[in-house]
């Protein structure tokens, strides 16, 4: 009898482990997946031109950006000219890209950035700067923050944090000048005199 009330027990116990053990293992990677924190990957843009993907040539040549054919007037769908970021890394290049341009071409004596976003099936250009890629970053909003530096013939190169703000991007920051990190307590006066300054990119 004794024997048979601790094998009863025994087996209740295996039973009783197993399932805490699986249901506390299951709760533990599930809470961890929820609670897992996002992490910002950074993109450190190169001077590389790689190839033009397709469908960003597509949408460039629609919106008269450049072209494949006749070259009279607009300069070739080639990565001699452009370049190409994918700022928003969940979706594909058809819902939107980064157009970064060579300095010289269409009057422009700097590089330009055009960022172009789908909508409705349509393209539209969101924001055009006078300015180069620095680096890309991730955000937990699917946008990129963007780090774009801009040439002040005063001062030397500016960059900038612009974050996306609904329906385009704004700039939030001055990060560094010159390759300098601005300091904390010069923020607000230097944000104050630079982000007006260099915020005529519609």
């Amino acid at each position: 009898m004794i024997k048979r009330i601790l094998i009863i027990f025994l087996c209740f116990g295996v039973v009783a482990c197993n399932g805490s053990s699986e249901e506390g293992e299951t709760g533990e990677n599930n809470n961890f997946e929820e609670d897992k924190p996002f992490v910002s990957e950074i993109t450190i843009i190169d001077t590389t031109y790689p190839p033009l993907n397709e469908k960003c040539i597509e949408v460039m040549e629609k919106m008269q950006m450049c072209t494949t054919t006749d070259t009279s007037k607009l300069a070739p769908c080639s990565n001699k000219y452009f370049r190409v970021f994918d700022h928003k890394p969940q979706k594909d290049w058809g819902a939107g890209f980064i157009v970064e341009m060579v300095p010289g071409l269409y009057g422009a004596p700097v590089h330009q950035i055009v960022i172009i976003e789908e909508y409705l099936g349509k393209y539209k250009i969101a924001n055009q700067y006078l300015g180069f890629m620095i680096e890309m970053r991730t955000t937990e909003l699917g946008y990129s923050d963007l780090l774009i530096g801009y040439e002040d013939p005063d001062v030397g190169l500016i960059a900038i944090r612009h974050e996306w703000q609904g329906n385009k991007y704004d700039l939030v920051d001055v990060e560094e000048i010159n390759n300098h990190f601005v300091k904390p307590e010069m923020k607000d006066s230097v944000n104050n005199i630079f982000l007006p300054a260099f915020s005529a990119g519609f």
